[in-house]
């Protein structure tokens, strides 16, 4: 596996941004039928950047028993949203997409592409897998919930803190009323439901949460609603003990990887 870290401008973001990528190497027996690899679209939480699923977890030594290409962006705390900070859901689903498959022998096609993220990339994989079907065949949600119903008892109003910060600066709420964003685009269960009623292709869900985290009845509430739609998403959900930190989702990191729906390929490995 090659680790390249790419340091690019965006116009979208209009300025310089890190993206790591873990690449299989052009050696590497394991490409699809249109000689390219699949890839992981693999999203940071609140106040981390593109470096954390590295340094926290063994993601590459994953991604190398399956021969998958992985892609980490930087978004900062913007919960992977349009902003007047920046086009962060443009940068993630549009412009660094056509960046990376130009550029690598990563495939393009819709059932080569997966996303996933935690916590804060958790709601930013509901967002991009729900937004744009059409784009994933999978996506992964570790340790997340409909924010906008969790940020505001999360943290008490006049604190210094990030998640108040996002309140207007990404869902436009100036008196901390995030139920104002229901049925908009930072409400995932909307979301959830216009792909539902879209006609399209849903990806597969993949979802897991700790326990003791915060986030779990929240998270078991979204999966519940996703498969009670008319026309219902595929949804698998694991649980085990654990807290909202990499220590859990290094261990299901490695389950969703090898849980995903990769096209059948030559000396394919698993383990």
């Amino acid at each position: 596996m090659s680790l390249i870290r790419m340091d690019l401008y965006s116009e979208c973001l209009t300025r310089m941004v890190p993206v790591n990528v873990i690449l299989p190497e052009r050696s590497e027996k394991r490409r699809l039928d249109n000689g390219k690899f699949p890839v992981l679209w693999l999203l940071h939480g609140a106040t981390d950047d593109c470096s954390m699923w590295q340094r926290f977890t063994a993601v590459e030594r994953y991604a190398q028993h399956r021969g998958l290409a992985v892609v980490m962006p930087s978004v900062e705390t913007s919960f992977y949203a349009n902003t007047d900070g920046g086009r962060y859901f443009d940068y993630v689903t549009e412009e660094l997409p056509r960046m990376i498959y130009s550029q690598m022998p990563v495939s393009p096609l819709r059932e080569d592409n997966f996303v996933g993220g935690m916590s804060m990339g958790g709601h930013g994989t509901m967002k991009l897998g729900f937004t744009k079907p059409e784009k994933y065949a999978a996506m992964g949600i570790f340790s997340s919930a409909n924010f906008i119903d969790m940020i505001g008892p999360m943290i008490p109003g006049g604190q210094r803190h990030p998640l108040n910060f996002i309140r207007w600066q990404v869902f436009g709420v100036d008196d901390g009323d995030l139920s104002k964003c229901h049925d908009t685009d930072n409400d995932n269960r909307y979301l959830a439901r216009l792909a539902s009623e879209s006609g399209k292709p849903l990806p597969k869900i993949f979802a897991c949460c700790g326990r003791q985290d915060g986030c779990y009845n929240a998270e078991r509430e979204d999966l519940r609603y996703f498969t009670t739609l008319p026309n219902p998403y595929d949804v698998v959900f694991f649980n085990s003990d654990g807290i909202h930190f990499f220590d859990f989702w290094d261990r299901w990191l490695e389950v969703f990887i090898q849980w995903l729906p990769i096209r059948p390929r030559e000396n394919e490995v698993f383990g």
